[in-house]
């Protein structure tokens, strides 16, 4: 995977290609729920360090994709 999107001082993954991985490479629903866990994890620690706002607003968006593919 590739960083696609620059942000001034940060880098971040493309988005829609992060949501696609599970679906490309056939994941379970066991190794999905560790990959959706493992972003809102991320989520809370951004969200809970100084970091720029930037950083929590893409793992709370980046999981709101995920739970909107693969959570209902």
């Amino acid at each position: 995977m590739q960083p696609l999107n620059y942000n001034k001082d940060t880098m971040f993954y493309d988005d829609m290609e992060v949501v696609t991985i599970p679906k490309k490479e056939k994941w379970t629903g066991a190794q999905i729920y560790q990959f959706i866990d493992d972003i809102q994890r991320q989520y809370e620690l951004t969200s809970q360090l100084t970091l720029p706002m930037e950083a929590s607003t893409h793992y709370r968006d980046l999981l709101s994709r995920l739970i909107k593919a693969y959570g209902h």
